[in-house]
């Protein structure tokens, strides 16, 4: 209640504030919203709202305008310490006139006081741009963002700047997903028509929030269509796929807002028809009786929106299973499931936006390694779910507070090279309070029109993190600033991280799809006395430069210091023995980000050099993704315009009618560090029998003697490139037919998936792929 009187008393004079949608419900995005009365007014920022505040009281009308749509009036009642909510739908306009420009420019103004260090906000539409072997995919574009490594096309993991794939906390509309990624390194689980914004933090991420080490990934998806009923339906050698969306009851009286449910769902048949359609990729993975690819995956989701406008709830669920059958070295399998619910109010006499989420979540992996016969179980299940406070101060300056809480429960089982079991079950919670307050500073000529200039942006805040299993409580401090000066922008961000949640991965593993997910580990060495937790301090540091008209560049400079993290026992011998060790990693890096775009031509490229170390009691290492150079190229042509189906921003009602779209994309990385191979002997096992073993008559099993040096060697470099080109056509502007024909590893680059150390092969990532996909929009 303090906190809600302290933001009446900033409240000087009345104030106007409101959301701004279109047909469908989605935000839109830089609407001029004009008191033309009072000399003053706003811009809807990314969630489509916008605050006008120190208005005299009296009766007034407000002008809100977008390219592409009708322009609103509409009539306000303005009281004196007092906040009118107002809701506005914007339809589009009956006359399109090409003014792409003037849009960009309002967003451009609108990224002037957003934080772009460390953070890359990832759209459906650049999402299809990239080539892709079958549909458009996130896993897909994530591998060419600035700090990403993905460690393979097959098996591959997403490491960001540094941390692991534990390390990463993806959120789903505020639902933990504990496993983004399929077992082939093409796919997420999610399907591209959905998602409406990606949000992904490499670093130094904001006081909202925590739990993580390393990165955050939000997720926001689309709301229904409220306009009639739509869809797709898909299919490629590698999947099909469906999705529906639309209204329970289509609205007639032109309000805002709406009812409406959405789904989707899709399945793979690689495994059955790789045979088929790439019969030389037999044998790829090492066994004889291995066909193809053999991966099988099946996604579902499903989400009913309520809105009116102003609030909404969302309710939301998924699915995703994934089978692989190595063989050998090892079979994998895991499970996911999810349920959650999200919604906003905007209170009608306060200047507050009040948002929460609350959602349930599981996942649970195995893994049978045939070669060496050491199998792992891994579950975790639990609720998160929180509630945020906004308080618009004016149009430019917010604050932010909120209150998290989540539960999980983990069982989880390991066994290593010597045959030891490392087991665990454990139930934990844990809360968190974030606090944070951006401020605007602005300079404004009067001599010139449209002078306003945000020339500084800052935002401190903190993140207090309760850990019930550790009885600790962590504060967190967080800054991020940004300085404008024309065309140049600097950008600067820290602060203090921690998470509960460890993972179990051999860095001797040949395949490495399993992560066992632990908490509060208990079984450690004596001399960690402080805590358990993982915990790191990031910094970070960039230039934005604005070249020339739609051509920018970004030069960034990054830093984290995980000053502690923990990691299963591979020295552990006898039961006696800890089954976790302590860590402490550095990992550095600078990126370069060049992006060109314009209606027709998307052309992005990017280069990262990395470091990443570990150092435990024992040796100092580098893991196994610790990829110094990594390179992507991007290139994309459309007969048409790229905007037109952006989230509707511009306002086109019907598919662009234009046919031909050609993309490429070319990768480039140094090899990941491996554990070398000294040579074989005869294990046997002495902890059964002990002194009594008969050494001299009992058969043993095959051991690797492994290299001093952990991950000493490197293996080759990794490039392939990629292409596509869509051909649509359009019938009665209403329906679209879209022909997908892709080339992955054009040249067929023989990169190294890993090496067969008992059998002494080299197995190999993707071969070359055609794909031939159709996709049918209505």
């Amino acid at each position: 209640m303090v906190m809600f009187s302290a933001m009446t008393v900033l409240a000087q004079g009345g104030t106007v504030r409101g959301s701004v949608v279109d047909e469908d419900g989605e935000p839109v995005i830089g609407a001029s919203v004009v008191m033309a009365e009072q000399s003053t007014g706003a811009a809807t920022n990314l969630d489509g709202i916008f605050s006008i505040p120190k208005l005299q009281p009296g009766t007034f009308q407000i002008r809100i305008t977008y390219i592409g749509m009708d322009t609103v009036y509409k009539q306000v009642v303005v009281k004196k310490n007092s906040t009118t909510t107002i809701a506005v739908k914007m339809v589009v306009s009956s006359t399109q006139i090409g003014t792409v420009e003037i849009r960009d420019e309002r967003i451009g103004k609108i990224r002037k006081r957003q934080f772009d260090v460390g953070k890359m906000r990832v759209t459906a539409r650049q999402i299809n741009l990239m080539p892709s072997l079958g549909t458009p995919d996130l896993a897909q574009y994530l591998q060419v963002l600035p700090g990403v490594v993905f460690t393979g096309d097959q098996g591959g993991q997403l490491y960001v700047r540094g941390g692991t794939p534990i390390q990463n906390m993806l959120l789903l509309d505020g639902m933990i997903v504990y496993n983004p990624f399929h077992s082939i390194g093409l796919f997420s689980i999610f399907d591209t028509d959905y998602i409406r914004t990606v949000d992904v933090y490499s670093a130094a991420f904001p006081a909202q929030y925590g739990g993580r080490v390393s990165s955050i990934m939000d997720i926001r998806t689309k709301m229904p269509s409220f306009k009639g009923i739509r869809g797709k339906v898909n299919v490629n050698p590698l999947s099909s796929g469906i999705m529906v969306e639309g209204p329970f009851k289509k609205k007639t009286d032109g309000t805002p807002g709406g009812n409406g449910f959405l789904f989707s769902a899709r399945q793979s048949y690689l495994d059955r028809s790789s045979p088929i359609v790439y019969p030389y990729a037999d044998n790829q993975l090492g066994g004889d009786s291995i066909q193809g690819f053999p991966y099988s995956f099946t996604d579902i989701y499903g989400k009913i929106s309520l809105s009116d406008g102003l609030n909404g709830v969302n309710f939301f669920g998924l699915y995703n299973r994934d089978d692989v059958n190595y063989e050998f070295p090892s079979n994998i399998g895991w499970e996911q499931f999810g349920i959650g619910s999200k919604f906003r109010f905007l209170p009608a006499a306060s200047n507050v936006i009040f948002t929460g989420n609350f959602a349930y979540s599981s996942f649970s992996s195995s893994l049978n390694a045939t070669s060496e016969n050491f199998p792992r179980f891994s579950r975790i299940s639990g609720f998160n779910g929180g509630l945020r406070f906004t308080y618009l101060i004016n149009s430019i300056n917010e604050l932010n507070y909120g209150i998290t809480l989540l539960g999980f429960n983990t069982d989880y089982s390991f066994t290593n090279s010597f045959g030891l079991i490392t087991s665990q079950e454990f139930n934990n919670t844990e809360a968190a309070f974030d606090f944070s307050y951006k401020k605007v500073f602005r300079k404004v000529d009067p001599t010139k029109s449209d002078s306003i200039n945000d020339w500084l942006v800052i935002e401190p805040g903190v993140h207090i993190h309760y850990y019930n299993d550790h009885s600790r409580i962590r504060l967190e401090p967080r800054v991020r600033a940004k300085a404008n000066f024309g065309r140049v922008s600097a950008t600067f961000a820290t602060g203090s991280y921690s998470q509960n949640l460890i993972s179990a991965n051999s860095d001797r593993d040949v395949v490495n799809l399993f992560s066992g997910f632990l908490a509060a580990p208990t079984n450690v060495p004596n001399n960690i006395k402080e805590h358990t937790l993982q915990t790191a301090v990031h910094l970070l540091g960039g230039v934005e430069i604005e070249l020339v008209k739609n051509l920018s560049t970004r030069i960034e400079g990054w830093y984290k210091d995980f000053t502690q993290l923990t990691n299963i026992n591979r020295d552990k011998i006898f039961p006696e023995d800890p089954d976790f060790i302590y860590e402490r990693g550095k990992a550095g890096g600078a990126d370069l980000i060049l992006r060109y775009e314009n209606p027709k031509w998307y052309i992005y490229g990017t280069y990262g050099w990395a470091r990443v170390i570990r150092t435990d009691a024992i040796r100092t290492y580098a893991p196994v993704f610790d990829r110094r150079h990594n390179a992507n190229f991007v290139i994309a042509y459309y007969d048409g315009d790229l905007y037109a189906e952006d989230a509707k921003i511009n306002g086109r009602p019907k598919f662009d009618e234009k046919k031909w779209e050609f993309s490429i994309r070319w990768n480039l990385g140094s090899g990941f560090p491996f554990t070398q191979t000294q040579g074989f002997f005869e294990k046997i096992d002495f902890l059964q029998n002990g002194s009594q073993t008969n050494y001299v008559n009992q058969n043993g099993t095959l051991g690797v003697l492994y290299a001093e040096e952990i991950n000493g060697g490197r293996l080759p470099y990794y490039h392939r490139l990629d292409m596509s080109a869509k051909r649509r056509w359009v019938f009665a502007n209403r329906i679209l037919l879209e022909a997908n024909l892709s080339l992955i590893n054009l040249y067929n680059r023989a990169n190294v998936f890993y090496f067969d150390r008992i059998r002494y092969a080299t197995i190999n990532q993707l071969p070359i792929l055609p794909s031939l996909g159709l996709t049918l929009k209505f």
